[in-house]
């Protein structure tokens, strides 16, 4: 397999000095004045080879699965199987398993996408360059969820990448009852006299008023963010329109700035989007020639809703900000997983910081509660034991073809362009486009486990993914 960095991936005191230097570039959001665009720009006129009808799952590997199984537990998963190499679990809905774990180094995998129709899967397989031939799921994982597949390492930032047709599973029904909201006028009043919110699970029912919260449901995989290197950002979302259709939503663009100082750019961050050419997004269009900093892209169902976002890519630093001439390689910046509603958000936060605080889970916050602006989804960041981030959400925009999309600049997406409630950036101290190496226990894995989290080199579980890839079970 090809390592697509030859250069020895950064220190944790680098990555964390870089992204505090970075985070004056965040706070650019928040000094703007311009009111945001309607959903009527024009969308990018491509002609892609399939149109991928939803993520199906994500892929990790992990060192000690005994230590990764209280988080599937704590964070709300369901677990299909588990064995001495590997856990399968599930949302209640979906089609098959949404997150899977492979005993050996700690590395992000990849993810799945899932496809309408079986003829997609022949259409990847004939134009993709590495990709497999169609066949049946094998083995254990076939058993679960059946279905056909293929499967290929994407071009730009060495991950595995799957597209999966046919799998199948039972919903199942939620752990606790689904909580019923009272408000305004007493017309409102829908949870009725005498029924309390204590019926959804909290209490103990023998009245000795002890709170058991437990993990939230995971319903389903809502959406991946890969934060990429300025440049190699634009090949990768050019690579997801055309391969899968996918479609902008919302997106940033830097417009040239006053000044650095007036607009709290980085310079240097400037400069490479810059150098980074125009985008593919925008043709026709006032952001014509721009350099995108980071764009939601959503599944082309035509006039069915999907999620505003399926994927996000945005724009990371490079070799160029790496101190003595270090790599930043592409990052997973988090996997975000759908759950009912705020209380159940504000469940898995409490579930996740109990956990860490008196049991001495290695869970790290990395931001929220809060809920986002573009998207509007309420959220809750959290690194697992190995520092990947992922995300409680609920309550997302939907959204069909004709929406368009929105273009925004960074400079004019108002006050609070990251949050409309939570805390900000940089109260925060968010990190969680950096990867595993923004966790606050980070430095404390060796330089192998540090290497091999952060380094998209996948030489070091080649074992694994052919594993995956082969075929023949």
């Amino acid at each position: 397999m090809n390592n697509s960095n030859a250069n020895s991936p950064p220190t944790a005191a680098d990555v964390i000095q870089l992204v505090d230097k970075d985070l004056d570039l965040f706070e650019a959001i928040n000094k703007g004045e311009e009111e945001h665009l309607e959903g009527s720009e024009s969308l990018p006129p491509i002609t892609p080879l399939t149109k991928a009808w939803d993520i199906a799952y994500v892929r990790f590997s992990v060192p000690d699965l005994d230590l990764y199984e209280n988080w599937v537990h704590d964070f709300g998963f369901k677990i299909m199987h588990q064995d001495d190499s590997t856990i399968y679990s599930r949302g209640l809905s979906g089609d098959g398993f949404c997150h899977v774990v492979h005993k050996g180094p700690a590395k992000f995998l990849g993810f799945a996408m899932q496809m309408k129709s079986e003829n997609d899967l022949t259409i990847l397989s004939e134009n993709i360059d590495g990709c497999s031939p169609v066949h049946p799921v094998p083995g254990l994982e076939g058993e679960l969820c059946g279905g056909k597949r293929v499967s290929f390492i994407d071009p730009v930032c060495n991950l595995l990448i799957e597209a999966v047709h046919g799998r199948d599973i039972e919903e199942l029904e939620a752990s606790r009852e689904r909580i019923e909201y009272n408000y305004g006028t007493k017309d409102n009043y829908v949870r009725g006299a005498n029924k309390l919110q204590d019926t959804s699970g909290n209490r103990e029912a023998d009245g000795s008023n002890t709170v058991h919260p437990g993990p939230p449901d995971v319903i389903k995989i809502g959406h991946v963010v890969l934060a990429i290197p300025v440049g190699p950002h634009h090949k990768m979302m050019d690579f997801m329109m055309n391969t899968f259709g996918l479609l902008p939503s919302d997106s940033v663009i830097f417009e040239a700035p006053k000044s650095a100082e007036g607009h709290s750019i980085n310079p240097k961050m400037f400069e490479m989007l810059k150098k980074a050419g125009a985008s593919p997004l925008y043709p026709g269009t006032f952001a014509e020639g721009s350099a995108t900093y980071g764009a939601f892209f959503r599944c082309d169902r035509g006039n069915t809703p999907t999620d505003h976002h399926t994927f996000f890519i945005i724009s990371n630093m490079n070799a160029d900000m790496a101190p003595d001439g270090q790599s930043i390689n592409p990052q997973l910046s988090h996997a975000s997983f759908e759950v009912s509603n705020l209380d159940d958000v504000w469940r898995g936060h409490m579930q996740l910081k109990t956990k860490a605080e008196f049991d001495n889970q290695r869970y790290d916050i990395a931001w929220g509660v809060g809920r986002h602006v573009l998207g509007s989804h309420i959220y809750d960041y959290w690194h697992d034991p190995y520092g990947h981030v992922h995300e409680h959400m609920s309550d997302g925009d939907r959204m069909t073809r004709n929406f368009g999309q929105r273009i925004h600049k960074i400079s004019g997406l108002g006050p609070n362009g990251h949050n409309q409630w939570g805390p900000t950036v940089k109260e925060s101290g968010i990190r969680n486009l950096d990867g595993p190496a923004a966790a606050s226990f980070y430095k404390d894995f060796d330089k192998e486990t540090q290497q091999s989290l952060i380094n998209r080199d996948l030489s070091n579980v080649e074992d694994i993914v052919q594993k995956i890839r082969n075929i023949n079970g």
